[in-house]
């Protein structure tokens, strides 16, 4: 079976979700293609062939990140093809894949597979989040529990199995439940992100922003109002100089990811 694999991953957990299903699946027998949305310009078409399209992206508030919204907009119309969603989360997706899945089915698509699976937490600022950063030790742990269920998910994927995760009532309600509070409440808790007096100006949030939110001038690092969470500059910036409020000083109580492999992810 031909099936490509479209993408988005701000720290690297979805990207390395999305790398071990494609090893799972190629063992099986099929022929998979993966590829990050980045790779593609902002106002290009997807190319959707074969016999299967998979989506993989970050839970955010049982939303996509809207970089990922916005790939999704432009995917053709399409004739009866099957669709898996895959969603990756740090404790609790709600009904993230059903929610994205229900625009692709009014064109042309056929979500048979809906699922999520759990990753370190990579999202720890306040006064947004409660849960701390997965601390490293226990990342090995999280990551084995992820290889198998990704391997499980393979195999339905690869027989075309239905299997519907989150479309129960309380996989809805938490689905509504998170959205209503990221629309009422996060935009209006969130600041922008801001480079304090330790920022060495390297340049790497810059070329690294999935939406080209953060720019330099001669008042140093600047950030717009796009930003989308992704949690990619705050978690990998060399030397800890982004922070989300003076309290992310703080950085052993504020701990940063280190991606699931212990390094900085860049698509």
């Amino acid at each position: 079976m031909n099936i490509g694999i479209y993408f988005f991953s701000g720290t690297g957990n979805t990207a390395w979700m999305t790398a071990r299903l494609v090893e799972a699946l190629t063992a099986r027998g099929d022929h998979v293609m993966a590829q990050s949305c980045e790779t593609f310009d902002a106002e290009a078409t997807p190319p959707v062939t074969g016999d299967m399209i998979g989506l993989t992206f970050p839970t955010h508030s049982s939303f996509a990140a809207s970089v990922f919204r916005d790939f999704m907009a432009r995917l053709p119309q399409a004739t009866a093809l099957p669709l898996f969603v895959i969603t990756t989360a740090g404790y609790a997706s709600g009904d993230t894949a059903w929610y994205a899945a229900q625009p692709l089915r009014a064109r042309g698509y056929e979500p048979f597979l809906l699922a999520n699976v759990l990753m370190p937490n990579n999202f720890f600022i306040p006064p947004m989040a409660f849960l701390p950063v997965t601390p490293e030790k226990r990342v090995p742990r999280r990551l084995e529990k992820a290889q198998q269920k990704i391997s499980r998910l393979a195999d339905l994927i690869h027989t075309q199995t239905r299997h519907i995760e989150g479309a129960g009532l309380f996989g809805r309600l938490l689905g509504l439940q998170q959205r209503w509070s990221m629309q009422t409440f996060e935009k209006r808790l969130f600041k922008p992100f801001f480079a304090d007096e330790t920022c060495i100006e390297c340049g790497w949030c810059t070329r690294h922003c999935p939406v080209d939110n953060i720019t330099t001038n001669e008042n140093g690092v600047q950030f717009g109002e796009r930003c989308i969470l992704c949690m990619r500059c705050y978690s990998f910036y060399p030397v800890h100089a982004i922070q989300a409020t003076q309290r992310t000083r703080n950085t052993p109580w504020y701990r940063r990811y280190t991606g699931p492999e212990g390094k900085r992810y860049t698509p």
